[in-house]
């Protein structure tokens, strides 16, 4: 019998940090002049809307738009427009999480822009100017304007939050029934955290249209319509935590792929790419502290290229589980032979690593495999892989790379508008006059 367990703490109180239209923030940060402008940033090679300003929004433009759907709107309501500027982003959310951790060291980052705070054992005699003193801190170090929303539950600190973007305020707290009650009443199912675009039809017709129709439901009753994680929903909607700050998430695989800015036939081009994937996993794996024992490579073409679509797999898997990078590479070049095909023009290739386990765990080799000195090695690799990713860190994204990533590549992504990388690149450092 399974059963689930719970904080049952009426003193349980977090905080949900989330930054205002983080991207288009970023921008704004170091470009003034899109302040109360419409501005939308676009996805990898200029593609479809990812950010939108709020006046963006009122222009009707949705999430995930292609470029095409609204470049008419463009000149007409001086639209700007920026490609993605994902090494500014990051560098800004690090030092925003940084000064997150000032005010309490139990700091929960859910994504680049939204951290959960629990601020349940701090003694604050006003919410409200606790609230206040965070958003006038992170604004003032960084430039990036967040929302606040308070609760006893993270699901219902959510709710909080969306409730305070709704009013236009910087925060608002929920922790009398009425204020719960209300909340829940105006928020709608689909915007419920955890509940996904298949499950939202399936409730509806069950007669459940908001987040008070769920939380007024027999936790039992949502674990056998939706399993353990309905039951965990449901008991969050009614007070009770079940989710635990810094909560362990088993990471199975990791993946990266990019889409080419132009589309590429060779296979020395193809490995490039590749080669700079599996660069980038190697550092993700090692920030992680994750080894993987399995690569698989993908290389495809367009659906819509007019000629039979491809798309070719290729699988490896290595004696002893690695996160090393001149590991993968080579791993991830022999696994691509498996995958491409000639003749083809490839639109995107990617690379998944599979079955990941924490560093240092113990996993019996193959019994085939040939003996080596391993300890040595190891240990030289390791220190390798630490002063590169130290450097690249310091330096910015590819100060230092693996030649076979590519030195003039053809691969790179169409960014016909990103903005400068402020805080990462030396020569992209802004002049003040």
């Amino acid at each position: 019998m399974s059963f689930t367990v719970c904080a049952i703490n009426t003193q349980s109180l977090f905080a949900l940090i989330d930054g205002n239209n983080f991207f288009v923030s970023c921008e704004r940060v170091f470009n003034p002049s899109l302040n109360n402008k419409p501005v939308i940033v676009l996805s990898s090679n200029d593609g479809c809307a990812i950010a939108r300003s709020n006046e963006a929004k009122a222009l009707g433009i949705a999430m995930g738009a292609p470029l095409h759907t609204f470049s008419h709107l463009i000149k007409p309501h001086d639209i700007k427009t920026l490609s993605c500027n994902f090494e500014l982003y990051g560098d800004l959310s690090n030092r925003m999480m940084h000064i997150l951790q000032n005010f309490t060291p139990d700091v929960d980052i859910y994504s680049i822009d939204e951290a959960f705070l629990d601020i349940s054992r701090l003694h604050v005699s006003g919410y409200s100017l606790f609230s206040q003193s965070i958003y006038d801190t992170v604004l003032k170090h960084i430039g990036i304007p967040i929302t606040i929303g308070i609760a006893t539950t993270k699901t219902l600190a959510k709710i909080a939050n969306r409730t305070a973007k709704k009013q236009q305020k910087t925060h608002v707290m929920m922790r009398t029934q009425d204020e719960i009650t209300h909340a829940l009443q105006s928020t709608d199912l689909s915007s419920v955290w955890g509940i996904g675009r298949a499950l939202t039809p399936k409730l509806k017709k069950l007669g459940i249209y908001t987040a008070y129709d769920l939380s007024i439901k027999d936790p039992m009753w949502a674990r056998k319509v939706m399993g353990l994680s309905g039951e965990r929903l449901v008991r969050e909607l009614q007070g009770i935590s079940c989710y635990e700050n810094k909560e362990e998430v088993d990471k199975k695989s990791i993946q990266v792929t990019r889409s080419f800015g132009v589309r590429l036939q060779e296979f020395n081009d193809i490995a490039e790419a590749i080669s700079a994937h599996a660069t980038r996993l190697g550092e993700q794996l090692r920030r992680q502290k994750l080894v993987t024992p399995t690569l698989s490579v993908f290389c495809r073409t367009s659906l819509y290229s007019g000629s039979t679509p491809y798309n070719g797999i290729g699988i490896i898997a290595f004696d002893t589980p690695t996160n090393d990078t001149a590991t993968l590479i080579k791993g991830a070049l022999h696994a691509l032979r498996q995958a491409f095909q000639s003749g083809h023009l490839y639109q995107s290739a990617g690379i998944h690593a599979l079955d990941l386990i924490a560093e240092g765990t113990f996993k019996q080799k193959s019994l085939f495999s040939l003996p080596k000195k391993t300890s040595e090695t190891t240990g030289q690799t390791k220190k390798l892989n630490q002063a590169i990713d130290m450097i690249n860190q310091r330096h910015g994204k590819n100060t230092l790379f693996w030649a076979s990533s590519g030195i003039n590549p053809r691969y790179h992504v169409r960014q016909s508008h990103r903005s400068p990388r402020y805080t990462t690149r030396w020569d992209e450092i802004p002049v003040v006059r």
